[in-house]
């Protein structure tokens, strides 16, 4: 289905909770609570990707929260997995328990898994997330091995991890990987930190060759490869280069609302007919035309977003 500055939304991105395992600094608010009781129950995700696909949709990422906190998130996959016009489902995840669900999410359906990893540090990972790094790479180990395609996020916080640019960009040299370079943004505790800018980091980077419109995946990340290398080097840069012009997505948070930008305050309820998929549909598609044509934050130097990232969905 097309917006009313006809971009085509053919992606949606759906919370199933807003637990966590993790205090990510820049995520996790202090003293921030779940409510996981109001999370969509596996019927009512079903209907709203039934509708999501009645309206075009026809790619799928499962976040959080962690997702893989869900002890129903395999059967999550598998119900999407059942709709044919779903082309490619992925999940975004902070890895800690990828090794117990890798095979299982493999065996589901899954296509593609975007592992959250800010440092290759112990020490300063531990500082960021509160959490394991070891666990992380063994559930990233255990992907590749199963042949899933990876990609790894990286967010740049100044002062804290920026000296480990290389170190992530050297993952890539002997790995069928993506490593994702994703611009820190002025939301929920981010806006207490500093980020770096994608054309900074590219700077430190030498034979960077942007690969072919083929080759990519349709998303917000400008993708590279680096000459000699086996991987990917992608650069998500909503503040210094805005893809709204070309955004395709939606999200729907894990208590059933409706986000069509990620910096809006605007949310629809989903919830009052989710139990109707025509009227489910409908409230989809107003939503969709109602899409805002770009965010404003290089205006208001700050998210409009009336909730943390925790709460909307990776």
């Amino acid at each position: 289905m097309r917006d009313r500055y006809m971009r085509n939304i053919d992606y949606a991105r759906i919370s199933v909770t807003d637990l966590c395992n993790l205090r990510c600094i820049y995520c996790m608010p202090e003293g921030y609570i779940a409510k996981n009781y109001k999370s969509l129950n596996l019927s009512e995700i079903d209907n709203i990707i039934n509708a999501l696909v009645g309206l075009g949709v026809k790619k799928i990422r499962i976040t959080g929260g962690e997702p893989l906190l869900r002890e129903d998130i395999i059967e999550i996959i598998y119900g999407i997995r059942k709709y044919s016009e779903i082309q490619d489902i992925g999940i975004t995840t902070n890895g800690t328990l990828l090794s117990a669900y890798a095979e299982k999410l493999k065996g589901a359906g899954l296509n593609r898994v975007n592992v959250s990893l800010d440092s290759l540090k112990k020490d300063v990972y531990k500082v960021i997330t509160g959490g394991s790094l070891s666990e992380v790479l063994n559930g990233i180990e255990h992907c590749i091995e199963l042949g899933m395609k990876v990609k790894i996020n990286m967010v740049p916080i100044r002062g804290i991890n920026d000296n480990e640019i290389m170190d992530f960009i050297n993952l890539t040299e002997n790995q069928d990987i993506d490593v994702r370079f994703i611009e820190l943004m002025p939301l929920g505790p981010g806006i207490n930190y500093l980020g770096m800018s994608s054309d900074v980091i590219k700077g430190l980077i030498k034979n960077l060759t942007p690969v072919g419109k083929e080759q990519n995946s349709g998303g917000p990340s400008e993708v590279y490869r680096i000459t000699g290398y086996k991987g990917r080097v992608g650069f998500i840069s909503p503040i210094s280069h805005s893809f709204c012009a070309t955004c395709n997505r939606l999200r729907i948070t894990s208590d059933g609302k409706l986000k069509t930008c990620l910096h809006s305050r605007d949310e629809i309820d989903l919830v009052p007919v989710i139990h109707n998929i025509e009227l489910l549909k409908n409230k989809i598609a107003e939503g969709i035309l109602e899409k805002e044509k770009e965010h404003r934050l290089n205006i208001d130097n700050i998210s409009n977003s009336i909730r943390e990232m925790v709460r909307i969905g990776g």
